[in-house]
């Protein structure tokens, strides 16, 4: 090899060296400036730096899935859903609300590529994505927080409403999606012990009446059905203790459930507290309205309470929480003619 053919390969290794050090200086910029460009200082704490102090001032609430949008709004009686009647929304979970959207912090940015917001259930709601908008407006119409965020298995991830960066984030937010989260859908509170007697009327058959004797367990078929033959004791229980176990699903203003009721059912409890319930299937949700009377000064007094937090409303139920409160009595037991015996087999 010639020494002029070597020195000019030296010249080349080394042009090429050179060059491949500048292509890591220049990467490493870069890296740097993009690293900057997506993680600016006011990405570094709280999410809503300002929020706990400002969130006073708040007027309204709307949360925005694909499958619905819901807005909570200050009323002169406090916090309540105007599409639900304006039911009182419960203190504490407006309390984990605020304290949760104060409590967000980013962790690390994610991506900018929208193809991959799916993944991280931060689709856009409204193009039928899993994102979930938040919103928080003042009394003069400005955003005190506009996050979309998505709530999933693998962790908590937000991008601004009108924003392409995706972020990891840290804090504690109460269910969003399902606007009865934020209900106290509790209508009366009665020890199931106290019930003495419940006359049904249900949608199909003969009206009947359960009782059963003081500090009993079960529940009986008053006559004319009570040589019936009952299918399972827990059934006749289950219809006996509904109002006690009653546990609503949704709730609406009671003049928007109209019509002729589809069952009626009517308690007794020990001391005189009378309640009667009427049931509407009006899809597609079963609804479940009720009033209270008393037949003791005290019962009158507790009757007065029921009535105060539940008589203008309507209680949204499950299928199988309608079902309980008023069964036809084929569902429960059988006359004891309708039983066959069986027919002789020759040996």
């Amino acid at each position: 090899m010639s020494a002029p053919l070597a020195l000019e390969r030296r010249r080349i290794a080394t042009l090429a060296l050179a060059a491949a050090a500048a292509l890591t200086v220049i990467s490493a910029a870069v890296i740097e400036f993009d690293a900057a460009r997506l993680k600016p200082p006011e990405a570094a704490g709280p999410v809503l730096p300002n929020f706990a102090n400002a969130a006073g001032g708040a007027e309204a609430i709307t949360i925005a899935t694909k499958d619905a949008t819901y807005r909570i709004a200050r009323t002169q009686r406090g916090w309540a859903l105007p599409d639900r009647g304006d039911y009182p929304v419960a203190r504490e979970r407006l309390a984990q609300f605020t304290e949760g959207l104060a409590s967000l912090s980013y962790v690390r940015p994610m991506t900018r590529d929208p193809a991959k917001f799916d993944r991280l259930g931060l689709g856009d709601p409204a193009k039928g994505g899993d994102g979930v908008l938040v919103q928080v407006q003042n009394g003069q119409g400005a955003l005190l927080a506009n996050l979309l965020l998505g709530i999933t298995p693998s962790g908590l991830y937000m991008r601004q409403n009108d924003g392409a960066q995706a972020w990891a984030l840290k804090g504690d937010l109460p269910p969003l999606k399902d606007p009865a989260q934020w209900l106290d859908l509790t209508p009366l509170t009665i020890d199931p012990a106290r019930i003495e007697r419940v006359a049904v009327q249900p949608a199909d058959g003969p009206a009947y009446v359960l009782v059963r004797a003081e500090g009993g367990a079960d529940f009986r078929l008053e006559a004319p059905f009570d040589r019936y033959l009952v299918l399972t004791p827990d059934g006749l229980n289950a219809a006996g203790q509904a109002f006690a176990f009653l546990k609503p699903i949704d709730v609406a203003a009671a003049p928007a459930i109209a019509g002729t009721p589809s069952a009626k059912v009517s308690m007794r409890a020990s001391g005189g507290l009378i309640i009667e319930g009427e049931l509407f299937q009006q899809a597609p949700r079963r609804w479940l309205k009720l009033v209270a009377h008393g037949e003791t000064p005290k019962a009158v007094e507790d009757a007065q309470a029921i009535n105060t937090r539940a008589a203008a409303w309507a209680y949204g139920l499950t299928a199988l929480d309608y079902l309980n409160f008023a069964p036809p009595l084929s569902m429960l037991a059988r006359s004891p003619g309708a039983v066959k015996a069986p027919e002789s087999v020759a040996p």
